[in-house]
């Protein structure tokens, strides 16, 4: 299987389809590992001989020894969780600092950025991880963010954070009559003790990138229906979490993009964290076994996923504005034990049936799934490493995702671990069958 010298990686739902595993088994042929947007509210579990890795702010692909891996300028990093993050996987018997490079253009989140994200999401529900992401945006787009190049000159820094403090303080008391305390020196002594240990990795990542000979896997956190632009807004992460963040979140051209090659991760069935529209959740036993089947619990936070039936509408979004090449398919042993299996295939919205997916959440909310039905397979696809382990009925449902959003499905993860995944034929395109 031979892939582009630059490869993305993208989530094709809200998240949690598995991202983690794919980008540290696509590593293994990568130099250079990029994440380029989000924060730490993203929870990527990678199983690496039976051991347990789950990343938040490093890129997964850092697994790999050989690998660089690259904090790039649209992520917003919180340095005490970096920090303890690079220590834990160091005390594993990886080394990570000398492998590191964080860009200097990289916003800080802060202390202050989570009491905000507490007081957001009290006031009106948005299902956050509370790890101060948004807050972290807010103030960038209001030209009051605090750089990782900002803490070289600690009396700038002492002032940026002496700024921010009363304007938070003055949200708190006066906006959300909450009470509000944090000193400038407690909060700029513990981010410079943090910045003393990584320092050394700080560089100019935008230059090193453009002009690196190296091979490049671009790494996206959440999914693109959780994009701020294009996803379910406003029960959206704050960045583009979708490929539309490629050349702001790294700094590059866009042409630079222009011979890279995209696929999308996406589960064999959906899930979601938090609030917000999704038409095919199942409420019922169905989604309560899907739950327990896929161990569908937050890396992040340990919160139950909603799950429901794949929504091949919403995949086809995703397929269609990211440019994607081809599906890489998870969990789809998750669905052994159905009898039946279902996939939506449009809407109906009051008295319309609609096959695209809407920008309204009213429309979303009101939106009844449309289904067709599979025969299910129940036989045992765990850990099933060739196309000739899979059922017909499997073979079967896999066809009709690529014929029904345009790409082919060019690969399976059938377990967790790293060594438990089938390629596709990534040759042959639309029209034809590429699997079985």
């Amino acid at each position: 299987m031979k892939l582009s010298k630059k490869l993305v990686i993208l989530g094709a739902q809200w998240g949690d389809e598995g991202k983690g595993k794919i980008v540290d088994l696509l590593s293994a042929d990568y130099e250079v590992v990029v994440r380029y947007q989000g924060g730490s509210n993203a929870g990527h579990t990678v199983m690496v001989n039976g051991q347990k890795f789950i990343l938040h702010l490093l890129p997964t692909g850092i697994l790999h020894t050989h690998t660089v891996g690259v904090i790039a300028q649209g992520m917003v990093v919180d340095l005490e969780l970096l920090v303890e993050e690079i220590k834990d996987i160091e005390s594993k018997g990886i080394s990570v600092k000398d492998r590191l490079l964080i860009s200097e253009r990289a916003h800080l989140v802060l202390p202050y950025h989570k009491t905000l994200d507490a007081l957001l999401e009290k006031k009106g529900k948005i299902g956050t991880t509370l790890r101060g992401i948004g807050p972290a945006y807010m103030l960038k787009h209001a030209r009051k963010g605090i750089r990782v190049c900002d803490l070289w000159d600690k009396d700038r820094f002492y002032s940026l954070v002496k700024d921010n403090l009363e304007l938070v303080e003055e949200l708190c008391k006066k906006v959300y009559c909450e009470s509000f305390e944090m000193k400038a020196e407690e909060v700029v002594e513990k981010t410079l003790e943090n910045f003393e240990y990584i320092k050394h990795c700080v560089a100019d990542a935008s230059n090193y990138l453009l002009n690196t000979k190296k091979s490049i896997l671009f790494e996206g956190a959440q999914g693109v229906l959780l994009d701020v632009d294009i996803g379910t807004y406003p029960y959206v992460t704050s960045s583009n979490s979708s490929a539309l963040g490629l050349s702001a979140g790294t700094g590059l051209p866009p042409k630079f993009f222009s011979d890279a090659e995209f696929l999308g991760v996406s589960k064999a069935y959906a899930t979601r964290v938090g609030e917000g529209p999704f038409p095919t959740e199942l409420k019922d036993e169905t989604g309560q076994l899907l739950r327990e089947r896929g161990g569908e619990y937050g890396a992040t936070t340990g919160r139950p996923r909603r799950c429901g039936w794949l929504d091949l509408v919403a995949l086809r979004h995703a397929v269609n504005l990211n440019g994607l090449d081809g599906i890489v398919l998870t969990k789809l042993d998750v669905l052994d034990s159905f009898e039946e299996i279902k996939v939506c295939v449009a809407y109906k919205i009051e008295d319309k049936v609609v096959d695209t997916f809407p920008a309204s959440v009213s429309l979303l909310e009101k939106a009844q799934p449309i289904y067709k039905s599979f025969e299910g397979w129940r036989k045992d696809t765990h850990g099933a490493t060739s196309p000739e382990d899979l059922p017909e009925q499997a073979l079967s449902y896999l066809r009709f995702i690529q014929e029904f959003t345009g790409v082919p499905v060019v690969m399976l993860s059938t377990s967790p671990e790293r060594d438990k995944y089938i390629w596709l034929s990534y040759e042959e395109r639309v029209g034809s069958s590429n699997i079985g």
